[in-house]
């Protein structure tokens, strides 16, 4: 049923309608009776009246055969959108499972974080929402409650709010996935930092009848856990405290635990002074949140228990973590440690483990690198990869079983990729046939650098200033607007709308299909890295469509006063880097300083530095190829030819 109330996002329009959100933008372009955009949105972030896109679609054949089911979801985004202008749009599904619940039960008493969210927002506005949720019928409150999280905290969110493990969330499914190896008989389940319970309550599918408890520090993110427990109808204890420092669970001893702990936390020193009396059995100083999570698991664990926990990588081989992994080894307490690929996590790609602890007994822990493993593909395969480890049979990722030997003789390393390291076979005909192409290529190489010659100009022909002006106010003269680039690497997609500008220009093409058409890369635009070590570069044409990477921010010329290769030219000058920290930084805009020239003698500069950026990038072309022309040289050697 279509709502009467409630907006859309250009997101929300690009899904019901099955298309991309640029094919969006050119509907609003071409079509002259495409729906206008509410009063109370934005130009870049624009909403519209749900019902009239709706009609609009359906008028103009572009609403789907099978999108009638889908009706209902875009109905429930449309009263959450309304919410939009009113509070933090990470507060909104608090607000959104309060009303569900209510909807589902009148006699719910909605928690307290609700009426402080409620007193911020228009009664108008929120009795629009309540109307909304009304007259969608809702049955499966548990579905919705789970959609409305997904789209605003997990998948479908942006930046750090995708840090909420929702079920859907990669690590989370790896989590719930991997503890279903060892589901059976489970009477206890434990999260000692369960978030928003997504996994907590999707282990919980595996182990039905268990008793669930969760611990989380955040009011706010235990509220939505708890909304989250009811609405779906399963039963789980959700306590708000800190489980390191003020444990509600100090004496329970679960069968099964699984935790995705904040990773690199660092404590004060009379934090650990307080810890040390919670764990008296090891020595804490310089461990960081994850290392004493993966303590307080081995803790908590019930006679025949298993623990899953995601950490980050350095767990496996810091040297601070060294003599708890090799007692824990010791003490038979790891049984896998299993090296995952970044982009695991919601919102970091740093690389992770996914240790499985054991209360004792264990002789040998299974190291498995799966680091080369599409990420996506992680929680369909993690339980068949531990399944067949611990069976010692043939599976598609390389593990080995280690003794504490082996651990003390790694200097207590128990990074995987370091045990496994595999030697590449390289066929003798294809190294000889890679030596000659790299050698013919090197020498190609070679003849075009030799026909380079430096710009022919002397001092006197250089224009100099006594004056400057700075970015900030070039961009409030209105010579330039400010885009501050916000895509994000993701090596799972091989294809899509646009290509992703990053600062590595020799990285394989990235690409991505969610983007404002505003932010598509001009000819001419300035691409400023936020790295003082990586030039600042102009956008070019060349028939692609690029939008920026997070790593950059762009100046637009909006005027013709400013030559861009002129101020490229000068936000590489040291002038403008930030030198104090061990890596350079460029300033911030109101301190980014470009001398005062005129047109032709920007001109001048502008000319001079595209022949030195043309002569460097022949210098990095020539390094470049005599590096591979070295690999295959010691390549031929190896293959034994």
């Amino acid at each position: 049923m279509v709502a009467t109330t409630g907006h859309l996002t250009l997101k929300d329009i690009a899904e019901l309608a099955q298309v991309s959100r640029p094919a969006v933008s050119n509907w609003r372009k071409r079509y002259e009776d495409f729906p206008s955009p509410v009063e109370e949105s934005t130009p870049r972030k624009p909403l519209f009246e749900a019902e009239a896109v709706v009609s609009w679609l359906k008028r103009n054949d572009f609403f789907p055969k099978d999108a009638e089911q889908d009706l209902q979801l875009t109905a429930l985004w449309a009263a959450a959108n309304l919410l939009r202008n009113e509070i933090p749009i990470e507060d909104i599904p608090l607000v959104i499972l309060t009303l569900l619940a209510l909807d589902k039960d009148p006699s719910f008493t909605p928690p307290a974080e609700f009426e402080t969210l409620r007193a911020h927002i228009n009664e108008e506005t929120i009795n629009d929402v309540e109307h909304g949720i009304s007259k969608l019928g809702v049955i499966e409150y548990g579905k919705a409650a789970q959609l409305v999280v997904d789209r605003f905290l997990g998948l479908g969110a942006r930046g750090a709010r995708s840090q909420y493990g929702t079920s859907h969330s990669l690590s989370s499914a790896t989590i719930a996935a991997a503890a279903s190896t060892t589901t059976k008989d489970v009477k206890t389940v434990l999260d000692p930092a369960c978030g928003i319970a997504g996994t907590l309550l999707g282990v919980g599918k595996h182990a039905p009848g268990a008793k669930l408890m969760g611990t989380e520090m955040m009011p706010d993110s235990a509220t939505l856990a708890r909304l989250l427990v009811y609405l779906t109808g399963q039963v789980a204890t959700i306590k708000t405290s800190d489980s390191l420092r003020y444990d509600p669970f100090s004496n329970a001893h679960a069968d099964l635990i699984v935790c995705e702990p904040p990773i690199g936390m660092r404590f004060a020193r009379d934090e650990l002074d307080h810890l040390q009396r919670v764990f008296p059995k090891y020595p804490l100083r310089g461990l960081m949140s994850d290392e004493l999570f993966l303590l307080y698991c081995v803790q908590h664990l019930a006679a025949d228990g298993r623990a899953y926990v995601i950490t980050g990588l350095g767990t496996t081989f810091i040297n601070q973590f060294k003599e708890h992994r090799q007692r824990l080894a010791a003490e038979g307490q790891i049984e896998a440690v299993v090296q995952l690929p970044g982009g695991i996590l919601s919102a970091s790609r740093i690389p992770v483990a996914l240790w499985v602890l054991s209360a004792g007994g264990i002789e040998e822990p299974l190291l498995i690198d799966a680091s080369h493993q599409k990420p996506e593909s992680v929680p369909q395969r993690i339980a068949d990869w531990l399944t067949a480890a611990r069976n010692r049979r043939d599976t598609d990722v390389p593990y080995e079983a280690v003794t504490l030997a082996d651990v003390v003789t790694n200097d207590g390393s128990l990074h995987p990729s370091t045990y496994l390291v595999q030697a590449i076979a390289i066929d003798p005909s294809d190294a000889a046939a890679e030596f000659d192409a790299a050698f013919q290529r090197l020498q190609t190489t070679t003849k075009d650098f030799m026909k380079i010659s430096a710009p022919r100009v002397s001092a006197d022909a250089i224009p100099s200033s006594a004056s400057s002006t700075t970015m900030r106010e070039l961009v409030n003269a209105g010579h330039f607007i400010r885009i501050l680039g916000k895509y994000r690497f993701d090596d799972s997609q091989d294809q899509g709308s646009a290509r992703l500008a990053t600062p590595n220009d020799n990285a394989e093409p990235a690409f991505v299909n969610d983007f404002d058409p505003e932010d598509v890369l001009q000819p001419g635009d300035i691409l400023m890295p936020r790295l003082g070590t990586i030039p600042v570069r102009v956008h070019e044409d060349d028939s692609q469509t690029w939008v920026p990477s997070k790593h950059f921010t762009v100046f637009r010329a909006v005027s013709d006063a400013y030559d861009p290769y002129f101020i490229a030219a000068c936000l590489n000058a040291p002038v403008n880097l930030d030198s104090r920290g061990q890596v350079p930084r460029r300033n911030p805009i109101a301190r980014l300083v470009i001398p005062e020239l005129n047109r032709d003698q920007q001109a001048v500069v502008a000319e001079t530095q595209r022949s030195l950026d043309s002569a460097r990038s022949a210098a990095h072309h020539l390094e470049r190829e005599t590096k591979h022309a070295s690999e295959a040289l010691i390549n031929l050697v190896f293959a034994g030819k």
